[in-house]
């Protein structure tokens, strides 16, 4: 079975990104199913195809995009190459692909398998809350959506979806970091918090700075924030109002945000608006202690005082009630991470993600009644 999953190029690596260079070659590995990579882009991209496909474990096709005005253009070639590659099944992850499709599908009737990584709802602004509205009349379009969670699962069938099924986000299990916390800049005798993703109101760093501001006078710990977005500039701002700038390390753009996961002694994720966030699941793959909010599936995954901590949305004095409980409390993180890394292991490896994504494809075409190529 030939299975085209489509991805669009959008700058820097995000969690979908993550996810899929993680998932690619246990695609690969798979017995009964052959992937490509269709890889929607303004320009070649060769770091990031090399992440995304395994290093070439999985075959690449580019295809070229100069924006919406171009996408009947990149329709009719993706119509070409779905032909040309004899692809059984596609496999969307984006709003571009899902777009593409859409607009090509009906010329090939190949059934479409549509990813829905998660969205962020009113956290939006702006253009994107457009492109996400446009996304959600999409995928009633796709004969079947996968979802990374439960909370996910609900938006779709709301969203007209007429076939949907859960598949829990997964992560690799990556090799430990070698760099030290003084390679990193960071104190070595502190408690370090971090938080991990794109500066955005829906991730939460603000009410994370808020909960930190009522702790200045505790002496026992470090902020790092990983990664970037387009409130920076206020959350920088924020840290100095509170006089915690000094205690506070903006890291900008991370490639590859483990060596700060590993330098790290609680991962906090306190999201307003997720699914199932790659941070938590590389933070519980790495056995650290967690603090997350109640968003999406996390509450779910993590079970408050099993396997981290669980703060409600937008609660400044939980989350700094949640942090205090481990700051000082070296054995419980430990009891804590490792309770996380079982859940991981049990439930949330790549591997695992494979199987039930070829799955879903091979259950597709025999739904559909196609013959599958072999």
């Amino acid at each position: 079975m030939r299975v085209a999953h489509i991805k669009s190029r959008y700058g820097r690596i995000g969690g979908i990104e993550s996810l899929l260079e993680g998932l690619m070659p246990e695609l690969a590995r798979q017995p009964d199913a052959e992937p490509l990579l269709v890889f929607v882009a303004d320009r070649r991209d060769r770091e990031l195809e090399a992440r995304l496909t395994g290093n070439g474990t999985v075959p690449l096709v580019w295809l070229p995009w100069n924006g919406l005005a171009s996408s009947p253009l990149s329709a009719m070639r993706l119509t070409r190459i779905l032909r040309e590659q004899k692809i059984d099944v596609i496999h969307t992850h984006d709003m571009r692909a899902n777009l593409l499709v859409a607009m090509s599908r009906p010329i090939l009737g190949i059934p479409w398998l549509c990813h829905m990584h998660g969205w962020l709802g009113h956290t939006h602004k702006g253009v994107h809350r457009f492109y996400e509205a446009v996304d959600r009349r999409l995928v009633g379009l796709a004969d079947h959506v996968l979802v990374g969670s439960y909370a996910a699962l609900e938006e779709v069938r709301r969203g007209g979806a007429r076939s949907s099924s859960v598949a829990w986000n997964a992560a690799a299990i990556a090799a430990p970091a070698m760099t030290s916390r003084r390679d990193l800049g960071l104190p070595p005798e502190v408690v370090v918090c971090t938080v991990l993703g794109r500066l955005h109101p829906g991730k939460g760093q603000d009410i994370f700075l808020k909960a930190l501001g009522n702790l200045a006078t505790h002496a026992g710990w470090h902020a790092v924030l990983v990664g970037v977005g387009e409130t920076e500039a206020e959350l920088k701002q924020m840290a100095a109002t509170l006089g915690i700038a000094d205690r506070v390390t903006f890291t900008g753009f991370v490639d590859r945000p483990t060596d700060w996961i590993d330098a790290s002694d609680v991962i906090v994720v306190p999201s307003r608006k997720d699914s199932l966030p790659m941070t938590c699941l590389e933070g519980m793959a790495r056995a650290k202690a967690l603090i997350v909010s109640a968003a999406g599936d996390m509450p779910r995954v993590i079970a408050d005082g099993e396997a981290g901590l669980v703060v409600a949305i937008d609660d400044v004095d939980g989350l700094r009630a949640a942090l205090v409980a481990l700051l000082d409390a070296p054995v419980r993180r430990e009891v804590l991470g490792q309770a996380a890394r079982a859940r991981f292991l049990a439930h949330h490896t790549a591997a695992a993600l494979a199987r039930q994504m070829t799955d879903s494809a091979m259950q597709l075409t025999q739904a559909k009644g196609r013959p599958v190529r072999r």
